[in-house]
């Protein structure tokens, strides 16, 4: 029978150096998480109006709220965690890094989820849907909704379809009273945005799950390396 001790380290340094260094990469890439959410809740925060008036308060909600406030949160979860596995891996903490590996293991499999979901989603539904509505507030009583996110994203009208006179009177106007950004097509300067944020977060959450699966199988060795090791009563306390 293969004896699995051969395939552990003889040292618990040789464990806790990679662990400790990887966690640095990784709250790292918290902070990337945090900057994406708030850059994405600042963006979108422009968008609140429109939701409310919107005929699918529920999609573009998810879209504009409930996505962007996820990744904040993950982020900010993410830094904190990272912190603590350095420390129990520093310090050798048995319990502390069973809790630790633990965690890690749940945020590995939302992470996953949200970068998957980030990077397969199709930018075409969420466009369609902020495109359907945004014909649809245009000819109701609320349009000067659009008129300030069309200053907002220095664009005139929503596409080439919809861009005659009825449209074009929503358009900003400068105080010649001419119309800015004539010709910049809203559905395209959204269309960039939103694109750009879904590959940032889908990217930066494959990353991170897969330094995590390192990290986590790490921690797991340094558990058993511990477990086997001689200690005090005392060693497992906080």
């Amino acid at each position: 029978m293969v004896n699995t001790r051969d395939f552990l380290p003889k040292t618990t340094h040789y464990l806790k150096v990679p662990i400790i260094g990887l966690n640095a990469i990784l709250w790292l890439l918290g902070l990337v998480l945090i900057v994406v959410g708030s850059v994405c809740i600042s963006f979108f925060s422009n968008f609140k109006e429109f939701t409310k008036e919107s005929g699918y308060k529920n999609a573009l909600s998810n879209l504009t709220t409930s996505a962007p406030t996820g990744v904040l949160v993950i982020g900010i979860f993410f830094i904190l965690l990272t912190l603590i596995g350095c420390f129990v891996a520093y310090k050798e903490k048995l319990v502390g890094l069973v809790l630790y590996t633990m965690l890690m293991l749940i945020l590995l499999v939302v992470l996953i989820g949200i970068g998957g979901k980030a990077l397969t989603l199709h930018k075409e539904d969420a466009v369609s849907v902020i495109g359907t509505s945004w014909v649809q507030i245009s000819n109701s009583l609320k349009n000067s909704t659009i008129t300030k996110l069309e200053e907002f994203l220095e664009c005139c009208c929503w596409s080439e379809t919809y861009s005659n006179e009825t449209y074009k009177n929503l358009c900003p106007k400068d105080n010649d009273d001419k119309i800015k950004y004539e010709g910049t097509y809203c559905e395209g300067v959204f269309t960039e945005q939103v694109s750009s944020k879904l590959v940032l977060v889908g990217i930066a959450g494959v990353v991170i799950g897969c330094i995590e699966f390192v990290v986590m199988a790490l921690s797991l060795f340094l558990i058993i390396r511990i477990c086997r090791s001689p200690r005090s009563r005392a060693y497992d306390q906080y």
